[in-house]
């Protein structure tokens, strides 16, 4: 191995761009600048001596790689990496059994036959796609390193190609409360050929505490979401996360709130002690597109509703209905009585349960959590596209860290990048010869003190110190 010359090489520029700005001045943003280039190229070399030494070091010992014999050698990779693109050389092998051919090298690092891109790059990539277009995400992967660049179609790829963990690691010691509140609510985005995709939303919460003034957090919440063919699903994952992080004994109530949707009140079917509660947002909307907000119907319709009266209620709307002066506020009209009708159980709940008045957020969770992506621009997506993508913006309103949960599973099964200790210890000896040196022999060294002369002094000590 000749890892320590070339990289000393690498880093004596470093030191010298260093030199430059404290003796010839240089302003500091351009010395940020270069430096970064500097320390890049560095990071190339080490990653290329590094995979050279290994492919080497498997190629001159045959225990390490039992069954398999040289094809041939000094073949090129690139690889994109956080430092930029690295280029190395390695050996092609077949097993002499069962014929099979690989780059050994290429399998201990994880690197795929097609692989062009880092998974540390990938991981990256993932996390900004979760708030920015595949195209952007690609150009800021790099964080200002121009080489590194992916384009939107390979973001695509890293996106449709993971799927974060759905629910967390159940708790020691179950929580104890009385009172769940699960919200659901969907999103509507614009897919491809004229396509409707419908991702939902569920999120489950203690409840509200005071943030600041006049602002509400909710407690403990977590949240569930994606495109779901079979609503049971959702419903099974929802129960799920409840069992294994709270005491179900000790739930004396669970308000599940939202819209009314058929699919949202699915979820009494599993949900213990629960009952539905309607979002009075919706509500409201039906009755102004019946009504209109400044009405005369409009006040007396919610003086009724929280009178509980649904013969009254419902009076007003036919009266407002026959005096309709257009068929489209006459359908409105209709809408919002049967809109109504199909959910008076969870207006009443307002009035039998306490616990219900703690008001519904679901509708803004929606537009933060999928609108803000997946909706709000004029976009198309695919179906897996739009699933992927909520799960991943949910999964990070969870606390999740996607760059780590993806790094994580590329970690999975790699082997350690072990070389023999002799070499290793060759490698120390010659690192301290080349070392002394160099420090030996800078002229900053031998010249008036000052304070380079002394860091560097410093720094040569330390170096002696480590040996």
């Amino acid at each position: 191995m000749q890892i320590v010359k070339q990289i000393w090489e690498k880093f004596q520029r470093v030191a010298e761009l260093t030199f430059e700005v404290l003796e010839n001045g240089i302003d500091f943003i351009s010395f940020q600048e270069k430096l970064r280039r500097e320390l890049d190229s560095l990071g190339q070399e080490i990653l290329r001596e590094v995979l050279e030494a290994k492919d080497a070091y498997l190629r001159e010992h045959r225990e390490e790689r039992p069954g398999w014999r040289v094809e041939r050698r000094n073949d090129t990779k690139g690889v994109l990496t956080l430092f930029g693109l690295v280029s190395y050389k390695r050996t092609y092998y077949r097993h002499k059994e069962t014929g099979e051919r690989a780059y050994l090298i290429d399998r201990l690092v994880g690197y795929g036959p097609h692989a062009r891109v880092d998974p540390l790059v990938k991981a990256q990539a993932l996390e900004e796609a979760v708030e920015l277009s595949y195209r952007k995400s690609g150009e800021r992967v790099g964080r200002g390193n121009r080489e590194v660049v992916l384009s939107g179609e390979v973001v695509k790829r890293v996106i449709h190609n993971f799927t974060p963990e759905e629910l967390p690691e159940p708790p020691k010691e179950k929580r104890r409360v009385k009172v769940l509140y699960v919200e659901a609510d969907e999103d509507h985005v614009a897919g491809q050929d004229r396509k409707k995709y419908l991702p939902r939303l569920v999120y489950i919460h203690e409840g509200k505490e005071k943030a600041r003034k006049d602002r509400y957090r909710l407690k403990r919440p977590y949240y569930l979401g994606g495109l779901y063919s079979d609503t049971d699903e959702l419903w099974f994952e929802v129960l799920s996360y409840i069992e294994e992080q709270y005491e179900l004994s000790s739930v004396e109530q669970i308000y599940l709130c939202g819209d009314g949707d058929r699919w949202i009140k699915k979820g009494l079917e599993f949900l213990p002690r629960s009952v539905f509660v309607l979002d009075l947002f919706h509500l409201d909307k039906y009755l102004v597109a019946a009504l209109g907000r400044d009405s005369d119907g409009y006040r007396e319709i919610w003086a009724a509703l929280w009178e509980g009266d649904e013969v009254k209620v419902q009076a007003i709307l036919r009266r407002a209905g026959k005096a309709a002066a257009s068929p489209a506020r006459k359908e409105a009209v209709r809408d919002c009585r049967r809109y109504i009708r199909q959910n008076w159980e969870g207006i009443m709940a307002y009035q039998l349960y306490p616990g219900a008045e703690l008001g519904v957020s679901a509708e803004a969770h929606v537009s933060h959590l999928f609108s803000a992506r997946l909706s709000s621009r004029p976009m198309a997506w695919s179906a897996c596209g739009v699933d992927r993508m909520a799960r991943l913006r949910v999964a990070k309103a969870n606390g999740v860290s996607l760059r780590e949960q993806y790094v994580a599973r590329w970690r999975e099964g790699l082997k350690a990048l072990e070389i023999d200790k002799a070499a290793i210890e060759e490698e120390r000896q010659r690192l301290r010869k080349v070392s002394g040196e160099v420090f030996d022999n800078l002229p900053a060294l031998r010249g008036p003190v000052t304070s380079l002369t002394r860091a560097l002094k410093a720094l040569s000590r330390n170096i002696d110190l480590l040996w």
